[in-house]
């Protein structure tokens, strides 16, 4: 899996995660895993889905069961765009915006960050 896949940045107190490439039952996993380790409990998790480029079968069901195993905060997770309908377990929120906005926290477009603002 390419490393650059899943990329993590905290800003305003909130985690942000941009997802890039395919989302696979393997990138289900390392989110997951992400999500456990690096929110500090305070806070939203953005997960940025903009970028994925396909969705396995299976990666949906995988991500479902990890946030349950890992008793992951999902009423803090949001995911933003279109693919985060496809990829949500039950009780994640999802952000669909429109992608003249400026996406789901003012700092970002299409899941990509930028620091004008």
């Amino acid at each position: 899996m390419n490393v650059q896949a899943l990329q993590t940045v905290y800003r305003d107190g909130n985690l942000h995660i941009s997802l890039d490439g395919p989302f696979t039952s393997e990138m289900a996993l390392q989110l997951s895993n992400t999500i456990a380790t690096d929110y500090c409990g305070e806070g939203i998790i953005f997960v940025h889905t903009g970028r994925i480029t396909a969705i396995s079968p299976q990666s949906r069901t995988t991500f479902e069961k990890m946030t349950e195993i890992l008793d992951l905060p999902r009423k803090k997770i949001y995911l933003t765009g279109q693919n985060g309908l496809k990829i949500g377990p039950n009780k994640v929120r999802v952000i669909v915006y429109d992608p003249l906005d400026k996406g789901c926290c003012g700092n970002c477009h299409d899941g990509e960050h930028s620091t004008d603002t």
